[in-house]
């Protein structure tokens, strides 16, 4: 588990987290969001003890990662492969890194071969693509083992094949226990996999929760309805006092029930042809909580 906890930091004048608070709970598949400049890499960095937070404080399975007993078996970590030396040799990178953890050559080959790079042992990290070194840097992260992963776009660069592998290799971790921590822009593949969302703008956050939480609407969700006369129907439900308006595949309705615009449109009112409530995407909604430039964030 990780838990954030009145993490605030500022940079300069530009105040990058504003008492951030959220858990990422064990065996789930936390998706971090938010826009670019939103405060996403500046907390996964103090997660990750590489900055230090001005305010409040973060624990790794109920104790600061500074405090554990085997760090690689805590926390691993992958946030840019730009981080990975150029010249490099995959295999030559990760046994560097076992050394580190107390580990072995083997272990350095069985993690390239678990996320698909086993016969690219000798490639350089300069001549790879950056699906490849997106991989090198998840096996790097994954090669203690450990119980929480933080990871910042890691389907970047990945071809089709590439992220339908992460999806299936972070649901098999978290299924096994693992806290997933994960970033990424990419919300269609994030519906398909998160438990939770926690959603950052402008350093602050505006939503937590699991991911029907974060879908679902402060009101009524919104309906469409189709019929052989539009305008007419469109007359009546604004007569009524709803906010409709009509589209190429029908009517909107916004503030009322599938119960209560069926009502109206099946009393006096033309055929209808259609009544379903509209649902919504996790794509959606991200969008719409985005708060309107203008307003007062982070700067």
């Amino acid at each position: 588990m990780i838990e954030v906890k009145g993490v605030s930091k500022t940079f300069g004048t530009h105040r990058a987290a504003r008492d951030v608070s959220f858990t990422a709970p064990a065996g789930q598949i936390t998706a971090f969001v938010g826009p670019n400049g939103a405060g996403k890499s500046t907390v996964l960095r103090i997660i990750a003890g590489i900055a230090i937070a001005d305010e409040g404080h973060v624990l790794v399975e109920g104790r600061p990662f500074a405090d554990a007993a085997n760090p690689a078996e805590s926390l691993g970590v992958f946030l840019s492969a730009e981080t990975i030396p150029v010249k490099a040799r995959a295999l030559d990178h990760l046994h560097y890194l076992a050394l580190l953890q107390g580990r072995t050559l083997g272990d350095a080959q069985e993690a390239l071969v678990q996320v698909g790079l086993g016969g690219s042992e000798r490639t350089r990290v300069g001549a790879m693509s950056l699906g490849m070194r997106q991989r090198l840097g998840i096996a790097a992260a994954g090669l203690g083992s450990p119980r929480v992963l933080v990871l910042d776009e890691p389907a970047n660069g990945l071809d089709p094949a590439g992220v339908q592998w992460f999806r299936d290799h972070i649901v098999h971790l978290a299924r096994h226990g693992v806290t997933v921590l994960l970033s990424s822009h990419h919300m269609t593949e994030l519906a398909l996999v998160a438990d939770r969302v926690v959603m950052i703008d402008r350093g602050q956050i505006v939503a937590e929760g699991t991911v029907a939480d974060f879908v679902a609407t402060d009101g009524t969700p919104p309906v469409r309805v189709r019929t052989s006369d539009p305008a007419r129907l469109l007359d009546m439900l604004t007569a009524h006092g709803l906010t409709a308006g009509l589209h190429d595949d029908g009517i909107v309705v916004h503030g009322a029930s599938a119960h209560e615009v069926g009502r109206i449109a099946y009393t006096d009112g033309p055929g209808v042809t259609h009544l379903a409530v509209i649902e919504r995407s996790i794509e959606q909604t991200y969008f719409d909580r985005l708060q309107p430039v203008g307003q007062e964030g982070t700067r």
